[in-house]
């Protein structure tokens, strides 16, 4: 009995990561991961609500259509956060959109040359009629580029549900190979804003009734830095705080300072984010908040942080706190 929960358990895994193909062509490669902190843009510092693939830097590579699905909704804009953006429907239930495009499918080029040629080149979103124009899995949509906000061309690709209300981890639907060179790094650590150096099984003080702990975590591979998939804060084999990246809300795509703190940067270039280990603002990202339980924790308190990549790899951080 044991055996067959463990093949469905498995089953039910690949399928949920089989359920959509790869954006791009070739080796998938993850260049930026769901929920990591944005500080740039016209819409202010927010959530990164997608995942980024590579296309070795370069405009023009064919972007493909991750499931069957007729087309929503075209956004051309060069400025926007977006920039130039494909909206799909899929019978499964689920939305992909595709964003920074240089430029759009043959399919439907034409529509698009019309409507700029009527409008110019200010921004313009051409909602489309339901299954009038179809895409097949693989079908190129469009082409990269990097119009919006990307410091590189590449592929911006989100799951969304069918109102447009959430959107959900890329990671968690694509097969994402893990590349050979993925490290993951503690890159700093702050106890009650005064950073620190990570030292395992180290002592570290704090005061109060509890300290306040933000880690700054990520996943390595070569110039990039990946984001996490989860973070758990355990005090004394307890779990009592846990960060969770599977989905977002889209009224929560500017609520980054209730999950980073404020000296994180991410400029195109910079990448420095500290997660939140204890609540402040309120955000539906924080799956379990037990500190209103905690009262004062004891004076030395073993502290278990597991951290989670987006391949699912756990990885613990433990030391020890002291009441000053």
């Amino acid at each position: 009995m044991r055996k067959l929960i463990s093949f469905v358990l498995v089953l039910v895994s690949i399928i949920a990561v089989a359920m959509f193909v790869a954006p791009v062509g070739g080796q998938l490669l993850i260049t930026s991961s769901f929920g990591e902190f944005r500080g740039t843009g016209n819409r202010g510092p927010h959530f990164h609500m997608g995942a980024d693939f590579s296309t070795q830097m370069r405009s023009g590579v064919p972007i493909l259509a991750a499931a069957d699905g007729w087309l929503v909704r075209v956004e051309i804009d060069e400025d926007d956060i977006y920039g130039n953006v494909v909206v799909l429907q899929h019978e499964n239930g689920f939305r992909t959109l595709y964003a920074h495009l240089s430029s759009f499918s043959e399919k439907i080029k034409s529509i698009i040359d019309s409507v700029v040629t009527e409008f110019g080149r200010r921004r313009i979103v051409v909602e489309f009629p339901e299954r009038n124009i179809w895409f097949k899995a693989q079908e190129v949509i469009g082409y990269s580029g990097q119009t919006g906000e990307a410091a590189q061309p590449h592929c911006h690709f989100e799951i969304r549900n069918i109102d447009e209300t959430v959107c959900y981890n890329p990671s968690d639907m694509l097969n994402v190979p893990k590349p050979s060179d993925a490290k993951f790094t503690v890159r700093g650590l702050m106890i009650d804003n005064e950073r620190l150096n990570y030292v395992e099984n180290g002592v570290y003080r704090f005061r109060g009734s509890w300290p306040k702990i933000a880690l700054d975590a990520a996943t390595s591979v070569g110039r990039n830095v990946i984001g996490l998939r989860s973070l758990k804060l355990y005090f004394n084999n307890d779990l009592v705080y846990h960060i969770d990246f599977g989905e977002i809300r889209l009224d929560e795509f500017n609520n980054v300072w209730a999950v980073y703190t404020e000296n994180s940067v991410s400029d195109g270039y910079r990448y420095t984010a500290y997660h939140k280990l204890y609540p402040d603002k309120s955000s539906s990202v924080v799956r379990l908040n037990k500190f209103p339980e905690l009262g004062q924790i004891p004076s030395r308190t073993n502290v278990i942080i597991v951290c989670e990549d987006v391949w699912r790899t756990e990885y613990e951080l433990k030391f020890v706190l002291e009441r000053r």
